[in-house]
């Protein structure tokens, strides 16, 4: 077991004081993105389908905007991609807290240099 301190932090945006976008939507839209459909991205993720399509409907709630959008292709089988308004926030949003991160990284060596390493 490891007594090193490590500071955690996590980066999310709220419309009105509620929730609206975070790490696991940004998550669930990439791989909505990558796969072109909400079961394929739901099975990637190891999350139910039913989870995935209520995130998505909540945040396109707090949003009042659609992220993704879905069509009925051959054989009855769905896909999805995001609107433009998904691919707008998540590149965005990913490198903010890619940068947020790193600076907290950062931050809290330099703190914790003054205290030694124990």
């Amino acid at each position: 077991m490891s007594n090193k301190l490590k500071i955690c932090s996590k980066i999310w945006i709220e419309k009105n004081g509620e929730y609206a976008f975070g790490s696991g939507i940004a998550e669930i839209l990439a791989a909505v993105r990558k796969t072109g459909s909400l079961s394929e991205a739901a099975e990637l993720l190891g999350e139910s389908y039913r989870y995935l399509w209520g995130r998505i409907r909540k945040t396109e709630r707090v949003f009042g905007r659609k992220l993704v959008q879905t069509t009925v292709g051959g054989h009855g089988k769905k896909r999805a991609k995001l609107t433009v308004f998904g691919n707008k926030i998540i590149g965005p949003y990913m490198k903010f807290e890619k940068d947020a991160v790193k600076h907290v990284d950062a931050g809290f060596a330099r703190l914790m240099k003054n205290f030694g390493s124990k």
